[in-house]
């Protein structure tokens, strides 16, 4: 089922969402990143009908949904706080769900047979929703929302009260299920490293407006702008001068510095070069060298943070592995490669 979202605007309180286009692939996985506040549970609320559209129009499969009720729009929706209900068990909650779609009394229990067998819950079926831990009231919530076989699956931070082990398996399990019955997906989060886990697609939302929608590797390397350099924590952001050498490279002037980058340009630009792209220098290198100043070695288990000062702040990765040959107070140098400098729009 493919989704189309065509200058889409809802309100809520003083906040306004859109104008908003976007497309969601038949069959795709896509994940809707962005800062607190930023809108991804209006926008989420609009779609499956909780929240009224100010303007615009919502497409399933090329049907307008936008003036349906939610019960008619066949979307499974998942919040972030799971909903389920405290005084009925988590047979119950499911058959509920179930029942509300129109589904008489046998057809709802062959369903919940189906998702319960699909999720291996069934062990959980007399139980009470305050008994099951932070990992089973999420798959109950899941169970309630596939129980009505959506054409559109919403999940709203549907691991953001899991821990860290947990979090990592149950994206795996979404992403598995997800391919298993080609349902179109739209999941909220704020982590990158979950959206990675899960992801075909992903789009920014930033103060209700869209700012960049790809691959994940494309808004990671490639974003489009400093907010979503930044959001995806490219914490080397520079600002410069620029002047064409000739047809095919440019110089960048930028706090005492200069380096040399593919392409024409001309004038103020802002560009970024990220840690892990970024390396200490050899005695032979030439082009693109900084010289800087050691700040402070963090380590972060894979990797060691190294904070430098250059007249601006640097940052790069080196792999806990690699020995990293310097100490803290020492006068570096460090490249930044012209392949991976990008500048921003």
């Amino acid at each position: 089922m493919e989704l189309v979202i065509e200058q889409l605007e809802a309100v809520a309180g003083g906040f306004r969402l859109g104008p908003l286009d976007l497309t969601a692939p038949s069959g795709s996985y896509g994940v809707l990143l962005g800062p607190p506040g930023s809108g991804k549970s209006v926008l989420v609320e609009t779609l499956c009908g909780l929240r009224h559209t100010a303007a615009g129009r919502i497409l399933m499969d090329g049907q307008d949904i936008t003036g349906l009720d939610p019960r008619e729009r066949r979307v499974g929706y998942v919040p972030q706080d799971y909903l389920l209900f405290p005084a009925r068990t988590v047979g119950n909650n499911i058959l509920l769900g179930l029942k509300a779609h129109g589904l008489n009394a046998t057809d709802a229990k062959r369903d919940m047979e189906w998702v319960l067998n699909l999720l291996d819950i069934g062990h959980l079926i007399d139980r009470w929703p305050a008994t099951l831990s932070g990992g089973e009231q999420q798959r109950v919530a899941l169970a309630r929302a596939l129980a009505i076989k959506p054409r559109l699956l919403l999940l709203d931070e549907p691991v953001s009260a899991l821990d860290e082990g947990l979090r990592e398996r149950v994206c795996r399990d979404l992403r598995r299920l997800q391919r298993e019955l080609e349902i179109t997906t739209l999941h909220i989060s704020h982590n990158q490293e979950e959206a990675l886990a899960v992801s075909d697609w992903a789009t920014v939302l930033d103060q209700g407006q869209l700012r960049q929608t790809g691959t994940m590797g494309e808004l990671l390397r490639r974003p489009i702008d400093e907010m979503v350099a930044r959001f995806f924590r490219a914490e080397n952001v520079f600002s410069g001068v620029s002047e064409p050498l000739n047809d095919r490279e440019s110089s960048i002037d930028f706090n005492g510095h200069r380096v040399v980058l593919g392409g024409s340009l001309k004038g103020p630009v802002k560009f970024m070069v990220r840690p892990e792209h970024i390396r200490l220098a050899n005695e032979d290198d030439a082009e693109n060298v900084i010289p800087a100043r050691l700040v402070d070695i963090g380590d972060r288990g894979l990797y060691q943070r190294l904070e430098l000062d250059a007249g601006v702040p640097i940052v790069l990765f080196v792999p806990s592995q690699r020995p990293v040959g310097v100490t803290v107070g020492q006068n570096v140098r460090v490249i930044l490669p012209r392949e991976f400098i990008h500048v921003l729009g």
